[in-house]
């Protein structure tokens, strides 16, 4: 009987290796997990003294550029060790982002409003911070490329 089992097995093909996901050409690297920065970082003051502060000046959107109100409410700061701190409005908050060559990648991790309720200005440029797909600076200014003809946000940086 074991032989008549071997017997049946021995012309079979071995089974077809399972085919992997291949990540596709364009997309996005996924941010990898970090742990939470340091206490010090935390407990300190927004905007950090020596990081730039980039002010959110404008946006392009369907070939139009919009012009940021109050630019002084809208800030972000990219730290060194990958962390970021921004402000919109009333709200106050951090992520993480990472680049490779002219791509970055942005997740904002914490958005705190206190007790203010922020408007669409606000959601639209975390959004936005979120959607960020390729980036560049050029004469004080930061670019955000959003990718996919979608525009970008335009940055000014902060007098020191």
């Amino acid at each position: 009987m074991i032989l008549t089992f071997y017997a049946g097995c021995a012309g079979k093909p071995p089974p077809a290796p399972v085919p992997q996901s291949v990540p596709a050409k364009h997309a996005k690297p996924a941010v990898p997990k970090r742990t939470e920065p340091p206490p010090t970082d935390r407990r300190e003051s927004f905007p950090l003294p020596g990081v730039p502060l980039w002010r959110w000046e404008s946006w392009e959107q369907y070939g139009k550029t919009h012009l940021v109100s109050k630019p002084e409410k809208y800030t972000l700061q990219l730290l060194a060790n990958g962390w970021l701190k921004f402000s919109a409005e009333c709200l106050k908050g951090e992520g993480i982002y990472e680049t490779h060559g002219d791509r970055i990648v942005i997740a904002v991790t914490r958005a705190d409003a206190g007790r203010c309720q922020p408007g669409p200005t606000a959601e639209h440029f975390i959004q936005s911070l979120e959607a960020a797909s390729h980036y560049h600076q050029t004469a004080g200014r930061l670019f955000l490329d959003l990718g996919r003809n979608d525009g970008g946000l335009s940055f000014s940086r902060s007098p020191d």
